[in-house]
């Protein structure tokens, strides 16, 4: 019996889990310093399929959802095939794989066979409930597209040619400084600033030292 929406509740998943497996998988089925980390190729490893569909978004806010069968992630057709939202795409398809690899028992109790029955129950859980469920599923996609090593060593760059120019004072900077970096390392990583961002955050890594 399917779970109703108002019983939905988050399994429990730590950072430290998400990572590991996010690590697990580029290691394992990429590579560990390869970026832009091409998740759709990594999809086959799990027989899971792409669909392209019209007015995803317009539907449910939704660039990206896992179906489900767990076989198939359905994309916005008019995003996936946008090559400006290239990095926005690839970031909901890693999403998407975060909740087949850390939520397949939850999967399994709401398991709906339509888009639209999907969308219903998404918007219908106690929000706080599903906020946990997408956390889980954010920072898999985030250390799965930046692996956190070459990320250090790419921020480590940065703050170097930074600092020959004669800028220091990291800590008094704000979100000015970061926001510059990030927007300096996401075209190498295949993700948009605000992912570098998070990522640099997330990792321990600023201010840097």
């Amino acid at each position: 019996m399917k779970k109703a929406p108002k019983d939905f509740r988050a399994p429990y998943i730590t950072q430290q889990k998400a990572w590991q497996e996010a690590d697990s998988i580029r290691e394992n089925f990429w590579g560990s310093d390869i970026v832009p980390v091409e998740v759709e190729e990594i999809l086959w490893n799990f027989g899971i399929r792409i669909e392209p569909i019209p007015s995803l978004k317009q539907a449910g806010d939704i660039d990206a959802l896992l179906s489900g069968d767990l076989k198939t992630i359905v994309v916005d057709a008019e995003e996936y095939m946008d090559d400006r939202k290239l990095n926005r795409i690839r970031f909901s398809i890693a999403h998407e794989l975060g909740h087949f690899i850390l939520h397949k028992e939850v999967y399994s109790e709401i398991s709906f066979e339509s888009v639209e029955e999907w969308i219903y129950f998404i918007q219908n859980v106690p929000e706080v409930e599903w906020s946990f469920v997408e956390l889980h599923a954010y920072e898999f996609a985030g250390r799965l597209l930046v692996p956190p090593k070459l990320l250090k060593e790419e921020l480590f760059g940065a703050v170097k040619q930074a600092d020959r120019i004669g800028f220091m004072d990291w800590e008094k900077s704000g979100d000015a400084a970061r926001e510059y970096i990030s927007n300096k390392l996401a075209r190498k990583f295949g993700v948009s600033s605000e992912v570098i961002e998070k990522r640099i955050i997330r990792e321990g890594f600023w201010p840097p030292t």
